[in-house]
């Protein structure tokens, strides 16, 4: 896990740097989200930075980005999923669509505490035209939450929190799964039953 670019960011742009490197990991910076999170708390402690003001700087970023991924998937994402519709994906995007109907707000909240669907769901609910006033109020709690969590972990153990979130990690990849696993079960055991009703 290297944090050459962190650190390289927050020699030349102090605050700002801790907005960017949380705003660019939704585009591709190859660092975890809860590295760079707990990393801006680790900062307040082994460096001359203000906590309130490391936190609002990291907190904006990682708003801004959701919000910007957002806009991305409901400008372009209706022309992926057309796409998508005329291949075997249908039937998952089509569930995924209605799953996102009826409990929306679920799926927006838990989506930040689950590696992988932090970064699809924002551009994943623009594209389903899921309305902003919802995602706004389903996303912006829950993303205070999980920044304040792995903030507050950097602060507490910083000289042990890359270990710390190593098996954080596992565990909430296993979470993900276990999550994914039922829904897929759910689902299917409601296509069997309707399959059942028909014939």
């Amino acid at each position: 896990m290297d944090l050459t670019i962190l650190i390289e960011l927050v020699q030349k742009f102090g605050y700002f740097s801790m907005f960017l490197f949380n705003w660019l990991l939704l585009f591709g910076l190859p660092i975890p989200n809860e590295v760079a999170a707990s990393f801006t708390g680790v900062l307040t402690e082994i460096k001359d930075f203000n906590p309130i003001y490391a936190f609002i700087s990291a907190y904006l970023g990682l708003v801004s980005a959701t919000f910007f991924a957002y806009t991305i998937g409901r400008l372009l994402g209706p022309r992926l999923i057309n796409r998508l519709n005329r291949t075997r994906l249908k039937k998952p995007i089509h569930a995924f669509s209605k799953y996102l109907e009826r409990r929306g707000n679920i799926a927006i909240g838990l989506s930040f505490f689950l590696p992988g669907f932090r970064w699809a769901m924002p551009y994943v609910v623009g594209a389903n035209k899921f309305p902003l006033k919802l995602f706004l109020k389903y996303s912006i709690l829950p993303s205070f939450i999980w920044m304040m969590i792995y903030f507050q972990l950097g602060r507490t153990f910083p000289y042990a929190y890359k270990l710390m979130l190593d098996n954080l990690q596992l565990f909430l990849i296993s979470l993900s799964l276990l999550i994914v696993s039922i829904f897929v079960i759910r689902y299917l055991i409601i296509q069997w039953k309707m399959k059942k009703r028909t014939s």
